[in-house]
């Protein structure tokens, strides 16, 4: 083995527990597992419309961990996530995690509004963005995106930046996610 080599693993050697230690906690279902993003990507405003079909800004909340969950009526696991999100509303809100809900329906704001109130939801935020044409014209500019699917959860840290995602269901209020959601918060 030559020097350099031999230096070259050494300092491999020596890297990787600093880099395990950067890593967040591992958080998966059954099918799907968190996706951490690196390097982190600001999430910059989205001008979308509130329920009341005004315009309005989706950004995550400034010194919160947020849960940025894009969904739609059509999706089948988001009628499990969505009342769960109601109930767990005020858990997360204490533990410094906000949740911004961001409906990519490609049917009319009635039609979501009408959903929602079936499903029970009150206080969950909810924005809307028909079809997800804000997200597809934000384009490379924002790290968010439907691409793999719906639905995908993505979260932030406190600054805003997006430090990673997650498709289909999950609880987050599991043991496993708040590990996931503190660590974030400690960064």
């Amino acid at each position: 083995m030559t020097r350099r080599l031999a230096l070259q693993v050494s300092l491999g050697l020596f890297a990787a527990p600093a880099m395990a230690e950067a890593r967040l906690p591992q958080f998966r279902t059954a099918r799907y597992q968190f996706i951490e993003l690196d390097p982190v990507e600001p999430l910059a405003p989205l001008p979308l419309s509130g329920l009341d079909g005004k315009p309005a800004i989706a950004r995550p909340v400034p010194g919160k961990v947020n849960l940025v969950y894009l969904w739609a009526t059509w999706c089948p696991v988001c009628r499990i996530t969505l009342p769960r999100f109601e109930r767990q509303l005020a858990d997360f809100r204490a533990r410094d995690v906000e949740i911004v809900s961001i409906s990519t329906d490609d049917r009319d704001l009635a039609h979501v509004r009408d959903y929602l109130k079936r499903l029970g939801i009150k206080r969950l935020p909810v924005f809307y963005d028909r079809a997800g044409k804000a997200l597809a014209d934000a384009g490379s500019g924002q790290p968010l995106s439907t691409a793999e699917g719906l639905p995908v959860i993505y979260v932030t840290d406190r600054r805003g930046g997006v430090r990673g995602y997650m498709l289909g269901e999950a609880d987050w209020g599991s043991p496993a996610a708040l590990a996931l959601l503190d660590d974030v918060g400690r960064r």
